[in-house]
């Protein structure tokens, strides 16, 4: 494999449905031994083998059934929109999957396929034709989608008060066990199975979450524990031998909490247990406080920093294109230049994306950094929304990329530390960006990295979100999985970021889209022969698909990045004035390995030549929700 990709990538996301989907009327829901089939069909589907029995046969009652007759199609090629939106699982008959008119093979009872509707809308890629009557089971992505979150999120929530009702964790803060709640590892244990014999190190503690359990000491049956009962526990403290014997008595499901996770996430608990509870909360209230006076003086009021008549804005030319608009240089009545990003509010509607763009206004307002694009003023008229915002003219990393082919692992650690240092920021203020990728990262005149695009971007500050959104080559498991996932996933993005600055390839490339994921959830990557030990490391540890074990998300955060060997011999040494090479960068005194040419502030021969034709635009109605009434 070798080479960029050529064509730049578009992010994706779920999206926000007009409406809620209504199931046909009359639907017929999948009941009794249907359901074990169905179960069967989707067992080794992507999209259904990391949930949890429960939550997969939730979803599954709520499909329903619809028939085709012989010859008819339940997918046509092009699709998009409502028609791309639906999954199906082979009750009974026979499909032809045809690509331009050619059949290129079939899909039987037992069988399914249309999963990547699950995911978000995209054109589909064949047509599906019943080659005798059929019968299929149906589940609309929304549906899909909002089944598995609720039963995760309420999973979760269930999940923490399990862990505030352990004596022993009782003086960790609500953001602690926000963090480890994340880690525990459900298992299930048949009748009369030993969980752990007399003796036995102690790596971990257990929650009973079903079932029960007997507890036999020296052979002599000293307790009995059932739902939200807790044992084990002094494993977290030190790794003692077991005192006891536990068995089951019925099935039984425990959630797991090990020692090893514990401490790589917070560190030893005996060290926490010294703290008290209400010094944690002083600190985090402090540091809110802190944050939210850094907002307030960051800019004006809403954190804009201009006061422009958008009358007297005058386009130069066009900057780049969009699915939703247009980026234009244009320049004031002092001459003076900014870059205008207009979005069209019937795309926006079109594809449910209100909640994206009000976001991403609300983040840029917040956010002053040297590697992120500063946002300038906000402006709206009946069909388009429009940022004002710094301009940028060394054109994309991403081409630079294209017609280098590979960096060099000094001018990929680089760029690796300008974005490593603007997630520590952003995360700072509980907001994950979500969408790392060549394509947003803008060259600035000194050849630093000024990171674009915040349509994906969020503030989490309950430490958790459920929308489906990124670049596919980008996106992390837990977004895949759709279970929920907080800003370990844009540690994950930066460990692609420089694996495909050092390859030229992102690491789970593949032509087909359903394939790069299946290798995402796997973990599957192959390794150039070219890395070195350290650039190898450093991405392993960033693509750990747990991200509960992921560097940045672990005790130390950001610093231990910074503090790993890849970067360290580059960073770590200090000048005369005692500054290290990261007060450097963030200060941008260190010579960047790529100096752009850039003729003066009206210079647009860094980006590629695009048509002038109009912006992709379609009709909007206001419908009264004033949905965009804060831009």
């Amino acid at each position: 494999m070798s080479g960029v990709p050529q064509r730049k990538r578009q992010g994706v996301t779920a999206g926000e449905r007009k409406g809620e989907f209504v199931k046909p009327a009359g639907a017929i829901a999948p009941c009794g031994e249907t359901l074990n089939k169905i179960a069967a069909a989707v067992a080794d589907n992507l999209l259904f083998a990391g949930l949890d029995k429960d939550v997969t046969k939730m979803v599954i009652k709520e499909m329903w059934m619809e028939e085709f007759a012989e010859g008819k199609s339940c997918i046509e090629q092009g699709d998009t929109g409502e028609k791309a939106s639906f999954f199906y699982v082979v009750e009974d008959g026979n499909f032809g999957i045809e690509v331009k008119g050619n059949e290129v093979t079939t899909r039987g009872v037992g069988t399914c396929f249309g999963e990547l509707a699950l995911m978000y809308n995209a054109a589909r890629a064949a047509t599906v034709r019943a080659k005798v009557q059929s019968k299929v089971w149906v589940i609309h992505r929304q549906i899909f989608r909002a089944t598995v979150k609720k039963v995760s999120s309420a999973t979760y929530e269930e999940f923490e008060d399990f862990l505030k009702s352990v004596e022993l964790l009782s003086t960790l803060s609500n953001s602690e066990r926000a963090k480890i709640t994340g880690a525990l590892e459900q298992k299930h244990y048949p009748a009369n199975t030993v969980v752990f014999e007399q003796g036995a190190d102690g790596d971990g503690m257990y929650i009973i979450r079903k079932g029960k359990v007997v507890v036999h000491k020296d052979g002599v049956q000293v307790a009995e524990s059932g739902v939200g009962d807790v044992f084990g526990e002094r494993a977290l403290l030190r790794q003692e031998k077991r005192a006891a014997k536990v068995t089951t008595t019925e099935e039984t499901t425990v959630l797991i909490l090990d020692k090893v996770t514990f401490d790589s996430l917070l560190g030893p608990l005996e060290a926490i247990m010294k703290t008290k509870v209400q010094s944690y909360d002083s600190a985090a209230v402090s540091a809110a406080a802190a944050a939210a006076e850094e907002k307030k003086t960051a800019g004006d009021s809403d954190g804009l920093t201009t006061n422009l008549d958008f009358k007297d804005l005058t386009v130069i030319g066009t900057l780049g294109k969009g699915s939703f608009g247009h980026v234009q240089l244009v320049h004031d009545k002092t001459g003076k230049t900014y870059a205008l990003k207009g979005v069209s509010k019937g795309m926006i509607v079109e594809t449910g994306q209100q909640g994206h763009i009000m976001s991403e206004k609300d983040v840029m307002a917040q956010l002053k950094h040297p590697f992120l694009i500063n946002l300038y003023q906000t402006f709206k008229d009946s069909d388009r929304l429009y940022f004002l915002l710094e301009p940028v003219l060394g054109g994309e990393l991403f081409s630079f990329l294209r017609n280098q082919t590979l960096f060099t692992e000094e001018t990929s650690r680089f760029y690796a530390a300008n974005v490593l240092l603007a997630f520590e920021y952003m995360h700072s203020f509980d907001i994950v960006y979500r969408d790392l990728k060549p394509e947003n990262l803008l060259i600035d005149e000194k050849g630093y990295i000024k990171i674009t695009d915040f349509g994906f971007a969020k503030e989490i500050s309950s430490g958790r979100t459920w929308t489906l959104c990124g670049t596919p080559d980008y996106l992390a498991p837990e977004i895949v999985a759709g279970k929920g996932h907080g800003k370990g996933v844009d540690w994950w993005t930066l460990g692609i970021l420089i694996y495909e600055m050092l390859a030229s390839y992102p690491p789970f490339y593949d032509v087909d889209t359903m394939k790069t994921y299946q290798k995402i959830m796997t973990g599957a990557i192959e390794w150039p022969e070219h890395f070195s030990r350290p650039a190898t490391s450093i991405i392993k540890k960033l693509l750990y698909r747990r991200p509960t074990r992921r560097l940045g998300v672990v005790k130390g955060g950001a610093m231990l990045i910074k503090n790993h060997m890849w970067f360290n011999s580059f960073f770590a040494s200090q000048d005369a004035d005692g500054k290290s090479g990261w007060d450097r960068l963030l200060n941008r005194e260190l010579k960047a390995p790529m100096l752009p040419k850039i003729a003066d502030s009206k210079d647009l021969s860094n980006f590629e030549d695009v048509d002038e034709e109009e912006e992709p635009h379609v009709d909007y109605e206001d419908d009264g929700s004033n949905w965009d009434a804060n831009f």
